[in-house]
């Protein structure tokens, strides 16, 4: 049951990654167009922090995914995690894709990513320091 938790957490990570791949992509023509407004533009800085929160988080779902496949814990417990693990990057860097993308709303809905994160976090300290399998 683990593994299927965990799995979705991986799965989630690598397409998401690859839509941060593509972000990259994007800002690297527009930079080599050299256009200073651009380069000076919030639109330009909502995306390069999308493009960067968007990297880690999806690095953080693969990691976590699979952390959670090794470890001997509740299901329950384990799935609390990856749910908030998936809440916390969508609203988290996909509330700056959107923002970036001209839906000015969404940068509202960011903080509570941000803070889902935080709880992942304290969780999966604690799921690890409960234990690996033996």
């Amino acid at each position: 049951m683990k593994n299927q938790i965990g799995k979705k957490n991986m799965v989630f990570g690598f397409a998401y990654f690859i839509t941060t791949l593509m972000l990259g992509l994007y800002l690297a023509v527009k930079a080599k167009n050299g256009n200073p407004e651009w380069k000076e533009s919030p639109v330009h800085e909502i995306l390069g922090a999308a493009h960067a929160h968007g990297n880690l988080e999806s690095l953080l779902n693969i990691v976590i995914g699979y952390i959670i496949c090794q470890l001997e814990a509740a299901s329950g417990l384990a799935n609390v995690v990856s749910i908030l693990l998936l809440i916390g990057a969508i609203f988290h860097s996909g509330m700056l894709y959107l923002t970036g993308l001209g839906i000015g709303g969404a940068i509202n809905i960011a903080p509570l990513g941000a803070i889902s994160l935080i709880v992942t976090m304290a969780l999966m300290a604690y799921l690890v320091a409960v234990g690996f399998k033996k």
